[in-house]
């Protein structure tokens, strides 16, 4: 990753993906099949035209004779993306292709990598799709040095917006023009100046884009000041730090060490989120578990959030993340719980608990 903004061509709002999630999700069904193809840009052109048509020639056989020449025209699409020439910051591209008389396509292409993914059926797979918004929400990046400050803006792995501040300079007037005391008082006003600017880019940044993670990276005496001036509602917004300083003026290697940082830390609310779907259960109270529970859930509107596996087989896993877009009900995504893993996979955080709910099973 570098520190250089993101080709134009490469999509990094999570607006945007959000979007195409919910078009997706209400996508109308039709007798034509849809193609959902993830390709992970770091093989090479070759290995994905080969995996496809592996791929291909097995699925094809599954579809009714009339299914198969629309098949075979949205199979050639996705070839065109394989062989198109991408910027280098694009990692994976997914492509949702369905011909015939209902034809539909959509190209994304992304910095953040994906797994090598094929699909065909009525509907499109917009799993992964929401396994990645879950995984990179927007956050701001502040890598702090002695005279110079860099704020990133990260969306979905990629910098999608850098800002650069720098120290007032005040080199060369000690002895020449201001006693020592005079200059120490006037270092220490500038580095107040230059402190307070990076916290008004950082507010405005957060406040006009609705980022809602920080993470402080450099010098621990430039961190700790920066922290100590983060206005309440900046302050409850920083989820980590990293005490890492740039080489050489690279900031690359400290940025991505930034974002694993947050990974990280996505990781860890993943798990906060499950522990309470547990509690819930262990109090058989605000909560359910198994593909049924968290169907009738969604479907009955009492439904506060999804938790699903990335273990859950694809077709329950595919229904259950529709049927929770469609009705704006947010999604939790999370892998190898003992508790989801006995009850298939799923489970719900409720609104409130209706009366006919089955009782659940103890937690082993």
């Amino acid at each position: 990753m570098t520190a250089s903004k993101p080709s134009p061509a490469v999509l990094n709002e999570i607006e945007s993906l959000r979007t195409h999630i919910s078009d997706l999700a209400t996508l109308s069904e039709t007798d034509e099949p849809i193609i959902s193809a993830y390709l992970d840009l770091l093989e090479s052109p070759d290995s994905l035209r080969s995996k496809l048509l592996q791929w291909a020639v097995a699925a094809r056989s599954t579809l009714k004779t009339k299914q198969r020449r629309p098949f075979d025209d949205s199979r050639h699409d996705v070839e065109c993306v394989i062989t198109r020439e991408w910027p280098e910051d694009t990692r994976s591209v997914v492509v949702f292709s369905r011909r015939g008389e209902n034809p539909f396509l959509l190209i994304l292409p992304f910095s953040a990598s994906l797994e090598l993914h094929f699909d065909v059926s009525s509907v499109p797979s917009i799993f992964p799709l929401v396994q990645l918004k879950d995984r990179f929400h927007r956050f701001v990046v502040v890598i702090a040095t002695e005279d110079a400050s860099r704020i990133f803006e990260v969306t979905l792995g990629a910098i999608s917006e850098e800002i650069l501040t720098q120290r007032p300079e005040l080199g060369g007037r000690l002895g020449r023009e201001w006693g020592r005391e005079h200059f120490h008082q006037r270092k220490r006003e500038s580095d107040r100046r230059f402190q307070q600017d990076q916290v008004t880019i950082i507010t405005n940044l957060m406040g006009k884009r609705g980022l809602n993670h920080l993470i402080l990276a450099g010098n621990p005496r430039h961190v700790a000041g920066l922290r100590e001036i983060l206005p309440k509602q900046i302050a409850s917004r920083l989820v980590g730090e990293l005490l890492k300083t740039p080489s050489g003026g690279d900031f690359s290697v400290v940025l991505a060490h930034a974002v694993d940082k947050f990974i990280e830390i996505e990781s860890a609310e993943s798990h906060n989120t499950v522990e309470r779907l547990h509690e819930q259960v262990r109090r058989q109270a605000l909560a359910v578990v198994g593909v049924e529970n968290s169907r009738d859930a969604i479907l009955g509107g009492y439904a506060a959030e999804l938790v699903i596996s990335e273990e859950l087989p694809i077709v329950e896993r595919e229904e259950l993340t529709r049927l929770a877009t469609v009705r704006n009900v947010p999604i939790e995504v999370c892998e190898k719980d003992e508790l989801l893993a006995i009850h298939g996979g799923v489970g719900c955080l409720l609104r409130y608990r209706p009366v006919a709910l089955p009782e659940e099973l103890p937690i082993p």
